[in-house]
């Protein structure tokens, strides 16, 4: 496997949040030889304010699919507001999309983190509507939070749902697990990875 065929993993924060908060995990992940990235959407920071959901979706888009026409696997890990965002930005890169017109690359796994899963026009963040629903396209997972307090346990149950019939990985606890679990997390992770590279059809030696 060539460096640009390599997976890399790529994290899409919560609202307010900026790419250092998945500094931890991804140092522990590199030390297990996995890449990855970090998504600074431009809804954080941004003044005057005027950066939402769609923006945010354009921006993570236009990063993602760099990636994927290099010809690298992708697993989208999205945190809270990051599943509308994630959700939107892998339209038309999935692995098996691009695969059968002759593409190199495309996402192989979308990771919801405790995580809103929205379909779509039906949810709202910032005013402004979910665009699309990956589930249909790609493999999904949902990574559940058992101790969350913001998105309750039962809440993302509700999520992973309307998900179909995704992968699923637990992790005992809170909102942020990446920061409190963060081993815990990639060795979810680590399954997405595999799921998505079998659930695509891709040969691992």
């Amino acid at each position: 496997m060539t460096m640009s065929e390599s997976p890399v993993f790529v994290f899409v924060p919560g609202a307010w949040h900026a790419t250092d908060t998945f500094d931890v995990v991804r140092d522990l992940m590199h030390k297990r030889g996995l890449a990855t990235e970090a998504i600074s959407t431009p809804s954080v920071g941004a003044f005057p304010p005027d950066k939402g959901l769609h923006a945010d979706i354009e921006h993570t888009h236009a990063v993602l699919k760099e990636m994927v026409e290099a010809g690298r696997q992708v697993v989208v890990v999205n945190h809270s507001y990051g599943g509308m965002v994630g959700a939107g930005a892998v339209e038309g890169l999935g692995y098996s999309q691009r695969c059968k017109v002759g593409l190199p690359g495309g996402v192989i796994m979308v990771v919801w983190m405790a995580a809103f899963v929205t379909p779509k026009g039906k949810s709202k963040s910032f005013h402004e509507p979910a665009t699309y629903e990956p589930w249909h396209d790609m493999p999904s997972m949902y990574l559940f939070c058992n101790k969350d307090g913001g998105i309750p346990l039962a809440g993302q149950e509700i999520f992973a749902q309307t998900l179909g019939n995704p992968v699923t990985y637990h992790v005992d606890a809170s909102h942020s697990a990446f920061l409190s679990m963060p081993e815990k997390v990639i060795d979810g992770l680590e399954i997405a990875l595999k799921e998505g590279r079998q659930q695509s059809g891709i040969a691992v030696n």
